[in-house]
């Protein structure tokens, strides 16, 4: 997939789920001048360019952080603006998120979150799948699979619908068939969690609440 369709796909699911209020109330139109109302920053660029717009990023040229998820938003975003983020910070950014990766894992070995969204952010950098960070990635991603088909956020936490559908994004990116048990065991916890209402919960077992949220129907319609 090209790299800028990549990141632009990835938001629009984000993109929808930030603005569904307004986009219920009012229209796209209005949602894009919120939006230019608040600070900058990766989401918010890479739902711009959702919408066809070109937004200034210079404020990506600065990043810096402590944890591999400080890099993998920006680069999502340079990506989708059409930036290589090897080049356009002060620092190579590829480089910086990589420097995360450690015992076959991105960043916190405590968390897949991080694993999910760097497979995705090298990826729309042109990184190849067979590249060693990303295939470790993948790999901890595919052992990390529940029992009921589903991802947790955390290792050993229940299974949600959110990062089940960005970890299918992910396995697909690194080459890993639809038809694939891994995939279709996602599938299937997915159409398990949806509600009587056609929307989906965050967590289908939750004693929180398991009402639809339009961010997981986000998610979910885009994987």
């Amino acid at each position: 997939m090209n790299k800028k369709l990549l990141s632009v796909s990835i938001v629009l699911s984000l993109f929808i789920s930030i603005f569904s209020l307004q986009s219920a109330q009012g229209d796209i139109n209005s949602a894009i001048t919120y939006l230019k109302t608040k600070s900058p920053n990766p989401w918010i660029s890479m739902a711009l360019v959702a919408n066809g717009e070109t937004p200034n990023v210079d404020y990506l040229k600065s990043t810096t952080g402590a944890k591999a998820t400080d890099y993998e938003a920006p680069i999502l975003a340079l990506t989708a603006v059409g930036y290589d983020p090897r080049t356009f910070a002060t620092e190579n950014l590829v480089e910086k998120l990589k420097a995360f990766y450690s015992n076959n894992q991105i960043g916190d070995a405590s968390i897949i979150n991080d694993d999910i969204f760097g497979i995705l952010a090298l990826i729309s950098a042109g990184e190849s799948i067979n590249d060693l960070v990303v295939e470790g990635a993948k790999n901890f991603i595919s052992q990390n699979q529940k029992s009921d088909g589903g991802w947790p956020f955390a290792v050993g936490a229940d299974s949600d619908t959110n990062m089940t559908a960005m970890a299918i994004m992910a396995l697909l990116e690194t080459g890993v068939s639809k038809t694939d048990v891994s995939i279709t065991k996602a599938i299937q916890y997915l159409k398990n969690a949806q509600n009587s209402d056609g929307g989906f919960p965050y967590d289908p077992k939750s004693p929180w609440g398991t009402d639809s949220d339009a961010s997981s129907d986000a998610w979910i319609i885009s994987a």
